[in-house]
């Protein structure tokens, strides 16, 4: 009888297991660097208009590109760990693991056309044609040293330069 009772109480606590907390909302920063990447990762995945894929997921043409910023003149670190939600197992499409700018697209098919504003956003910061954060003055944005526009789709192997100051 014990055996029994003991073998029901370890099932049904098996089954009240402990899943990660609601995430939090996805606001977009206007402060001055450094930023982080968010924790709440899964938030901004879907805020950026991305589908949560799992972290083993790489793709049918994975590619990478580099992503150089600064602002006031002072280079900016992307951090490791942008579209990447560790808790529940999920990344974006568009995600980094290093911090030296490097920007990872594993994309569910070769359509899919990424951009710089999606990527911000998947980084939790505030970007539009004017402004990243708070840099709202003489912000610039070239591919492999080309003016490009401020919301420039990704391409494999390209060079993106944005600088911004305050």
């Amino acid at each position: 009888m014990k055996a029994t009772a003991l073998l029901l109480l370890s099932i049904a606590a098996a089954g009240c297991g402990v899943s990660p907390a609601k995430p939090a909302a996805a606001d977009l920063r206007t402060t001055a660097p450094p930023w982080d990447a968010p924790r709440d990762a899964v938030s901004y995945i879907d805020k950026a208009g991305f589908e949560r894929l799992p972290l083993d997921f790489s793709g049918p043409a994975p590619y990478t590109l580099r992503l150089k910023i600064t602002v006031d003149g002072n280079p900016v670190q992307v951090p490791a760990g942008i579209g990447v939600d560790r808790v529940r197992a999920e990344q974006a499409a568009v995600h980094t693991h290093t911090t030296d700018g490097l920007i990872y697209v594993e994309a569910k098919t070769t359509e899919e056309k990424p951009t710089l504003a999606q990527f911000f956003t998947l980084w939790g910061l505030k970007y539009d044609a004017k402004c990243l954060a708070d840099a709202c003055r003489n912000l610039k944005i070239t591919v492999d040293g080309q003016p490009a526009p401020w919301d420039v789709p990704f391409t494999g192997g390209a060079k993106i330069t944005v600088s911004a100051d305050r």
